[in-house]
């Protein structure tokens, strides 16, 4: 199946405007019935976040739109911070992990929660993502099916959606 592209946000029309909201609209329909109780406080997850998933077009325009309205003091402390770190139990192999860009080594947490791309919202609530601490109990039916919806659409790197867009944050 080849993977549709999404055109820049505001200027989607026609089909792919409407693959793109039938799609936010199951996801939010699944993200309602999860468990999301048992996530309030916690960062488990967060340890899991590394740097090179992918994301669509769509996701990373609402990522820089989101930016751009945060205190630029805010955003430059996150992106400066140092992502990459000893892997926790090989320190003397000298392995590495980079996390992601977004997530804010200071305060342990995702500095985009709100505007966090697909993958970060279902982590932790599907069988092939489980939560890392066994604290959810119950995954939500048809987050297989809302995960082969957003294979449809194109997906790069947050790295590679910067590149592409020359934008740096």
């Amino acid at each position: 199946m080849r993977a549709r592209p999404l055109p820049q946000a505001g200027l989607i029309e026609g089909e792919g405007q409407r693959a793109w909201e039938v799609f936010l609209q199951r996801r939010s329909q699944l993200t309602d019935r999860m468990e999301m109780e048992t996530c309030n406080g916690c960062d488990a997850c967060g340890l899991r976040c590394m740097q090179g998933f992918t994301i669509t077009q769509a996701e990373w325009e609402e990522i820089q739109a989101y930016l751009a309205t945060q205190p630029a003091d805010t955003v430059a402390r996150i992106q400066n911070q140092q992502k990459t770190v000893p892997w926790v139990g090989a320190e003397d192999s000298g392995a590495t992990v980079t996390y992601c860009q977004f997530r804010d080594m200071e305060k342990k947490n995702c500095s985009i929660y709100p505007v966090r791309p697909t993958i970060c919202r279902i982590f932790g609530h599907t069988w092939w993502l489980p939560c890392p601490i066994g604290a959810v109990k119950h995954v939500p039916e048809g987050a297989e099916t809302v995960w082969e919806n957003y294979r449809e659409f194109e997906r790069l790197t947050i790295e590679e959606w910067a590149q592409k867009t020359g934008e740096n944050k």
